[in-house]
This record gives C-alpha cells, sequence and structure tokens, in this order.
C-alpha cells in the first residue's frame, strides 16, 4: 500500500492517477445529478446507484494496466482505464456506487456492463464484444453491443437498443422505443408506446405493449418471426405482409393472392390515429390479442 500512495497524486488542475496491478479504494463528494463516465476496456464494469452524494470507486487493476486516470470536476467525474498495449489486455474490474440520480456513460470493449439502482434523467452503456445489463428508472436510455445481449428491466420513457449478433430483451418501457439487431432476437414487454421500431435481419422479434391514440409500431425482419401482443380492444390501423411466411391475426382478416407466394393483412378499427405495421419476408406474423 506504501508503493500505491507514493504513486497517487491529486491536486486541483492534474488528474488522480493510479498504477497496474492495485486494489484502489477511494470516495469523491458529488452533485446528486453528477456526470459520470467511465470507459474500460477488459474485465467488468459495475455501477450500482445509493442514496449517497457520494462515488465509492473499488478497481482491481489488471496487470497490463498503464494508469487508472480519474478526472474530477464540479460536473463530476471522468474514469479511464489506460493499458499498455490494446492487443494483450488483462482483466479489470470496477466496482462504482453512484448517486442514484447521477447521469451515467460507461463504455467497454470486451467488458461487461452491469448498471442497477439509479432513478435518473439518463444512462448510455456500450460494449463491443461484452454483455450489457440495465435495471434501472431513467427518462433516457441508449444501449449498445456489437456481440453480446443486451438487457434493459425498469422504466424508461424513451430508449435505444442496439445489437449486432446479440439479443434484445426490454421490460417496463414505454414512450419511444427503438431497438434492432442483425441475428440476434428481440423481445419487448412495455406499457403504452408512442412509438416503436423494431428491426432485425435472421432473428425473430416477440412484442407486447399497447399504443397511444396516435401512437406507432413497426417491426421488420428478413426471415425471422414477428409477434405482436396487443390490447383487445386496441384500435387503429393494422397492417402485416409476408412473401413466404404466414400471416395470423386476432384483428381483421388475412388476404391471400389467388396465384403465387404471399399474404397481407389490411384492417382498421377505431377512430384512433394508432398504427401497427409488421413485414417479414420468410418469417410468419402473428398479430395476437390479449
Amino acid at each position: 500500500m506504501q508503493n500505491l500512495k507514493r504513486a497517487l497524486v491529486l491536486s486541483v488542475c492534474l488528474p488522480w492517477v493510479a498504477m497496474a496491478a492495485e486494489t484502489v479504494d477511494k470516495t469523491w463528494n458529488v452533485a446528486a445529478d453528477a456526470r459520470i463516465t467511465v470507459e474500460n476496456t477488459a474485465g467488468e464494469i459495475i455501477v450500482q446507484g445509493w442514496d449517497r452524494n457520494e462515488v465509492h470507486l473499488i478497481a482491481e487493476l489488471g496487470k497490463s494496466v498503464k494508469n487508472l486516470d480519474i478526472d474530477e470536476s464540479s460536473s463530476g467525474l471522468q474514469i479511464h482505464v489506460e493499458n499498455r498495449n490494446g492487443r494483450n489486455t488483462d482483466a479489470t474490474d470496477l466496482l462504482l456506487k453512484v448517486p442514484v440520480s447521477a447521469l451515467v456513460d460507461v463504455t467497454g470493449v470486451s467488458a461487461d456492463i452491469q448498471i442497477s439502482g439509479l432513478d435518473n434523467t439518463k444512462v448510455k452503456a456500450s460494449s463491443v464484444s461484452g454483455k450489457v445489463e440495465v435495471k434501472s428508472n431513467s427518462g433516457s436510455v441508449s444501449l449498445e453491443s456489437v456481440s453480446g445481449d443486451v438487457t434493459f428491466n425498469g422504466k424508461a420513457s424513451r430508449i435505444s437498443a442496439e445489437s449486432v449478433s446479440g439479443d434484445i430483451e426490454l421490460t417496463g418501457v414505454s414512450g419511444m422505443v427503438d431497438a434492432n439487431t442483425v441475428s440476434g432476437d428481440i423481445e419487448m414487454l412495455a406499457g403504452e408506446l408512442e412509438s416503436g421500431k423494431f428491426e432485425t435481419v435472421s432473428g425473430d422479434i416477440l412484442l407486447t405493449a399497447e399504443l397511444s391514440g396516435n401512437g406507432k409500431l413497426g417491426a421488420q425482419s428478413m426471415s425471422g418471426d414477428i409477434t405482436a401482443n396487443l390490447p383487445a380492444m386496441q384500435s387503429g390501423s393494422f397492417k402485416a405482409q409476408s412473401f413466404s411466411g404466414r400471416i395470423s391475426s386476432d384483428f381483421g382478416t388475412v388476404s391471400k393472392p389467388a396465384h403465387g407466394p404471399g399474404s397481407h393483412l389490411k384492417y382498421v378499427v377505431g377512430k384512433s390515429g394508432a398504427e401497427i405495421k409488421l413485414e417479414s419476408f420468410s418469417g410468419d406474423v402473428r398479430l395476437l390479442s390479449q
């Protein structure tokens, strides 16, 4: 620990720095709505909300770490793990406790990200090959992973979720939702939506929601199946189309051409301006009442 203490530098102008292969345990006083930014290449990033206007960091630094740079300002903290070599990177695990209303922005490469216990206005989390898991009550949420799964559970009035080969699972969302993946599945259990846009190439899409009076719900898949569960009393305009898959619907009647493949559905009920549009090229489409 004496060597670690001598390696630390903290001043008004200079960042706080720690060296490799050490355990860091430090606390900062911050504003309730401080902006907390974290960058870590490999390992794990865990962020937990608590009822103190403090940030508490416990960091297990990997041997490849050159510096743990921490910049403190009036707006919050920036934490960055700098490695000597980008190709040979040891895992660094970060555990942070932050104010429940803090604004959180977390970035990883091959690092898993877990965020929980927040009641704030904004959460942003992205990883290349790691999974991203968030449990919070947030106004705006943005989640990304290239090959990892993306999971959200809580409340959010606006959320964007993206993954290339991972699955996306959203629970408790409402308002505006945008989710897309290439080969992963998308599953959503939502409240009332103002707008929802869902796209995948080969994955399946499973949606459960209710649309507001002028809400818009659109889902597209090239080869995956699409299932939308809506209230039995949902009004609006319903459209569904599949070139080689089947369409089944509790809303309206499915039409098929006299010759050739494909089927489609067009149905309007009630006076609301809600619109539901589901399209799959070779997958099945299901419009179900709940």
